[in-house]
């Protein structure tokens, strides 16, 4: 009796420690920058995110933006700065349901882009079809911009 216990409770176990469903879901990513009113120059004027209140209203070094479905951008100027190492593995990426709309408008601006090899003002396509492009911002972090189907 004692064995047939221990069985179906080592069975158990497992089963019931992970029943538990803690539902994270993204909420928001923060970034450093060196200069906060040029970063929020360009989050506004090229992404066009809209800024958001803090819960720090006095500290204007901190500041936040909605990227979609509950989700947040936060910029951060910190005195510590230190040079922010990057590549297009780590990026932020953002979906447009007007990619060539969106590139016309890069182009207009005057902002270069690439794909993941590096090629300027050339476009990635992933073996799904959705198309990728990137850019960096003024503090050298990659922004991909993409048409992914999920908006």
């Amino acid at each position: 009796m004692k064995y047939i216990v221990l069985v179906i409770s080592l069975i158990l176990y497992p089963i019931c420690s992970n029943g538990q469903s803690y539902n994270l879901e993204h909420d928001h990513s923060t970034i450093q920058v060196e200069n906060i009113d040029k970063s929020v120059k360009f989050y506004i004027d090229i992404l066009k995110l809209k800024e958001m209140d803090t819960p720090w209203p006095e500290n204007p070094m901190i500041r936040f933006f909605k990227t979609g479905n509950n989700q947040q951008l936060h910029i951060a100027q910190v005195d510590t700065y230190g040079t922010v190492k990057t590549n297009k593995v780590l990026h932020l990426a953002f979906s447009t349901n007007n990619f060539d709309g969106y590139l016309k408008f890069l182009n207009v601006q005057g902002i270069s882009y690439y794909n993941f090899n590096e090629e300027q003002n050339k476009i990635q396509k992933r073996p799904d079809g959705v198309r990728q492009i990137y850019f960096q911002d003024p503090d050298g972090y990659w922004i991909e911009i993409n048409d992914a189907n999920h908006l």
